[in-house]
């Protein structure tokens, strides 16, 4: 969630100024029309208080403006998150900068992550599934948890398709969207043509400057997913899952043998390389979400 503030309280004081203008002007006539000396505070101070008064309720409307725009946008803590991270990230053998990040922190090289303290809850819509499919999706969500600490959690199926209109939040806003891990093909996501197998992005927010993903989208190409297990194996087609996953919790393409978050899959290539393990680790430390 990301409020402008600065010309929220520009346009406040402004106001203010006027207001105060307005109430100096309604005294003084209101001394001549009635010249008797009057006990307690002179004009100029029961301006003041008038003025200190008005700034008080302005100051408490702005921040129940404040408080109403947040909860609108930001749901309240996830009912299964706890008071520190779910998991620890494991430290790499080999650290490697063969990696990239989808987003970083602004004014720092920090990335955007999950959650650590939350799972990461995903449903499946399964038109185009292959034998398998979900143990498959278990499978590379398990290598991804290994590698991160976060925790992907499959909820089930669903009938809702990557063309449908995907909200942040629930209908009743208490809690984020499910990732939405799509099982589909060119006809139905256009973006899967030209021998893309998969892809997938996570929707960040911001609240105190800081930034979170909190929900996202893996689209897969099924049939395309079908023919890499008949020609390769069960290695080859996960580690397309393993790759768009990547791409879920932050990792970006990087042009560097090797690294499963390659934008071609390298032959042979089934398990993390170094540089996915060091980017991996990097985004299951982030920090916790202060509901």
């Amino acid at each position: 969630m990301h409020v402008v503030r600065g010309s929220l309280l520009e346009s406040l004081t402004l106001a203010e100024v006027r207001r105060r203008r307005r109430v100096n002007r309604l005294l003084q006539r209101l001394d001549r029309l009635d010249p008797r000396p009057r006990p307690g505070l002179s004009p100029r101070r029961r301006a003041t208080a008038a003025v200190l008064l008005l700034v008080l309720l302005l100051v408490g409307a702005w921040r129940l403006a404040m408080t109403g725009e947040r909860r609108a946008t930001f749901p309240d803590r996830p009912a299964d998150a706890q008071a520190r991270p779910i998991g620890k990230p494991p430290t790499p053998k080999v650290t490697s900068s063969a990696f990239e990040f989808v987003q970083k922190q602004p004014g720092s090289s920090d990335p955007v992550t999950y959650d650590p303290c939350a799972p990461i809850h995903l449903v499946v819509d399964p038109r185009t599934m292959v034998d398998k499919g979900m143990r498959m999706l278990q499978e590379a969500a398990e290598e991804v948890r290994a590698a991160t600490g976060l925790s992907l959690v499959v909820d089930g199926l669903t009938d809702t398709g990557p063309s449908s209109p995907r909200a942040m939040a629930s209908a009743d806003g208490t809690t984020w969207s499910p990732v939405l891990v799509s099982w589909s093909d060119p006809d139905e996501a256009p973006k899967l043509s030209g021998g893309t197998a998969g892809y997938a992005g996570s929707t960040a927010v911001e609240h105190d400057g800081h930034r979170w993903y909190v929900t996202g989208e893996v689209t897969l190409d099924g049939p395309q997913i079908r023919k890499t297990l008949a020609l390769d194996g069960w290695g080859a087609a996960r580690s397309v899952l393993m790759h768009e996953l990547g791409h879920l919790v932050g990792l970006g393409h990087v042009d560097a043998r090797g690294q499963l978050m390659q934008p071609m899959r390298e032959s042979g290539l089934e398990s993390w390389g170094d540089g996915d393990r060091s980017g991996l680790a990097a985004l299951g430390r982030g920090r916790c979400i202060d509901y």
